[in-house]
């Protein structure tokens, strides 16, 4: 069983479990315990086949005695009545809301922060239950849950899980009590977290049981993660196609949330080129997004694909270069296009050449995928365009972060080079 001994709930149920129903109901401890009582009766089968085969086949005997072992120790071990009522009485007091009836499915929302300072990340758990004894078991009705987590390192959980009160409890004055202070706990959150988990429901219909939507502190989605799993699946990784741009001001271009920068720390082109202006609002839009250095730090092998490449290859990288395989490519441009990026194809200021034909920004959808080294595979409407390193050393304690906090790392680094390549289509209409 996890070991939830330094966790510490902040607002607890308030109800006297009920060990016996706890035993009969609890679905979650239920699978803990009828894997011990299946990997007992296991061991014994292993023990009497061990034996019978010894005087036949010795390696089979070794074979039978090694998987005796092994149940021995996955049955030992007893789930204990303090344990049970632990969770009920320990545990975080959660949201919990009916979001399917078949099957009957339970989703919670909990925070999953460890340590102070981490931004905050809320998580929905998806939770198939076979019976609410006690509950009116209809659509969208709140079921208030008590729930640990599980700690493996870093500044977040790497999972909670969730337990109905219904399941520790047949006293409904204990349980309406704890929902009216879940009710009054929801009053301080900027948003409704009944409401979140409505709508997360909504948005992912085909979680499976045990998995995770993870929340950021506005409580968008970000990603989806079992509950076993250290890493998690992100989200939002590609761009839309068929946009419909118009001309919006340069002020649009900013994200909600994005503080201003300061004019003089943008090292614009000062040399009087064809395109300055492009070029240092391609410049701008870098800095905007925070991708500067994938666009400025020259790629040692120019426009080849390679995995240790330091970023995108531009004019800002390296000019002399980047003109030269440009003019090698044999590609005519039109008056007042500038090239961008030339990587496997070449993008310009009107959209991708590949294979000499001209895709417009609005026929481009741009994903990202990671790659074993931590790096950043680039696609352009599915077809590789660019591998390269992602910038992590402006991270500090890097290699004492957990698996999940260096995957939202690497995911926010892609968020930032997507949105910047989302918004290069606008180059024309930005001043610097």
């Amino acid at each position: 069983m996890t070991d939830y001994s330094q966790f510490e709930a902040s607002v607890k149920s308030g109800i006297h479990p009920d060990v016996k129903r706890i035993r009969k109901m609890d679905e979650i401890t239920g699978v803990v315990l009828k894997q011990r009582k299946e990997s007992k009766v296991k061991c014994v089968i292993c023990i009497i086949l061990a034996v019978t085969l010894f005087r036949i086949k010795v390696y089979l005997t070794i074979i039978f005695g090694i998987l005796a072992l092994f149940y021995l120790w996955r049955g030992t071990g007893k789930v204990t009545d303090a344990y049970l009522k632990e969770i009920y009485e320990e545990g975080l007091l959660v949201p919990g809301l009916i979001v399917k009836t078949q099957p009957m499915t339970v989703m919670a929302i909990a925070n999953i922060v460890a340590r102070s300072g981490a931004d905050t990340i809320n998580a929905c758990y998806n939770l198939e239950v076979k019976k609410l004894d006690g509950a009116r078991e209809e659509l969208y009705e709140k079921i208030p849950c008590s729930c640990f987590v599980r700690y493996e390192e870093g500044l977040y959980h790497s999972a909670f899980f969730p337990h109905p009160l219904q399941w520790g409890t047949g006293n409904k004055d204990e349980i309406n009590a704890a929902l009216m202070q879940a009710e009054s706990d929801n009053r301080e959150n900027s948003q409704d977290e009944w409401e979140v988990i409505r709508k997360i429901a909504e948005r992912f219909p085909s979680l499976k049981n045990g998995e995770m939507v993870l929340l950021d502190e506005n409580y968008l989605p970000f990603g989806i993660k079992h509950s076993d799993d250290s890493g998690y699946t992100p989200l939002k990784l590609e761009t839309p196609i068929n946009k419909d741009h118009g001309v919006p001001p340069a002020e649009q271009y900013k994200k909600a949330g994005k503080k201003d920068i300061e004019e003089g720390d943008i090292p614009y082109i000062a040399e009087d080129i064809p395109g300055k202006d492009i070029y240092n609002n391609m410049i701008k839009l870098a800095f905007l997004h925070k991708v500067y250095p994938y666009i400025s730090s020259h790629c040692k092998y120019g426009p080849v694909i390679m995995p240790d490449n330091s970023g995108l290859f531009t004019y800002i990288g390296d000019k002399n270069e980047f003109l030269e395989h440009v003019h090698s490519s044999n590609i005519s441009l039109s008056e007042g296009e500038y090239p961008l990026i030339y990587q496997k194809f070449l993008i310009t200021t009107k959209g991708c050449y590949k294979n000499g034909k001209l895709l417009t920004w609005n026929q481009m959808k741009f994903t990202v995928k990671f790659n074993s080294i931590n790096g950043m595979i680039l696609y352009i409407n599915k077809e590789k365009f660019a591998e390269f390193s992602i910038q992590a050393g402006n991270y500090k304690n890097i290699e004492n972060m957990s698996k999940m906090e260096i995957q939202m790392i690497l995911h926010g680094e892609a968020l930032h080079v997507l949105e910047f390549l989302q918004e290069l289509e606008n180059l024309y209409w930005m001043r610097a």
